[in-house]
């Protein structure tokens, strides 16, 4: 990439937007891997239909064991890799939501901040494209009950996932294999 090449979330955008027009719904069952080729760099900012070209490469059941595994690693071929998943999410802190909010649910020790976002009570169905290139890193969510609306976020998350997506761009997996001679 070069320093003009478009930012992560100018790409994880994007993306997202192509990729939008062509899912149905947000109950994906596995996580999908695609590699990711700038064909026009000025497009990107203005999602001009095709300023890119996304390439499926892998999808698993578990987001981790697909950016684990050593084939993954072709991802890197590409200008970036994105990876698509769905699933549950939740307040990180009652303290976040507004009072009409608390009121809505009852907050009882039954509720306490160790439950899984699938059994929270304000929990919210989300599909999450998540960008990696050699700028970093950007993700776009979109939530299943406001489907055209989207939450961008330019690098700032932290997390498993966030690592296991630094990890897969920059820490190649190595295999060695030796043959024995005879």
């Amino acid at each position: 990439m070069h320093d003009d090449d478009p930012t992560p979330i100018a790409l994880a955008t994007c993306v997202e937007a192509s990729l939008n027009t062509s899912l149905d719904g947000f109950e994906l069952p596995r996580a999908r891997l695609y590699g990711v080729s700038i064909v026009d760099p000025r497009g990107i900012a203005t999602l001009q239909d095709g300023a890119l070209r996304i390439s499926f490469l892998a999808e698993h059941g578990d987001v981790y064991e697909l950016l684990d595994a050593p084939s993954s690693a072709i991802a890197r071929m590409f200008d970036a890799a994105v990876v698509l998943t769905c699933g549950w999410a939740a307040p990180l802190d009652r303290e976040d939501q507004d009072d009409k909010t608390r009121s809505d649910v009852e907050i009882s020790d039954a509720v306490n901040d160790e439950v899984p976002p699938s059994q929270h009570p304000l929990r919210r169905r989300v599909r999450l494209v998540v960008a990696v290139c050699d700028k970093g890193v950007a993700s776009v969510l979109r939530f299943a009950d406001t489907p055209n609306d989207i939450v961008t976020d330019a690098g700032a998350a932290r997390g498993s996932l966030a690592d296991a997506v630094k990890d897969l761009w920059n820490d190649p997996k190595v295999i060695v294999s030796r043959e024995s001679v005879n």
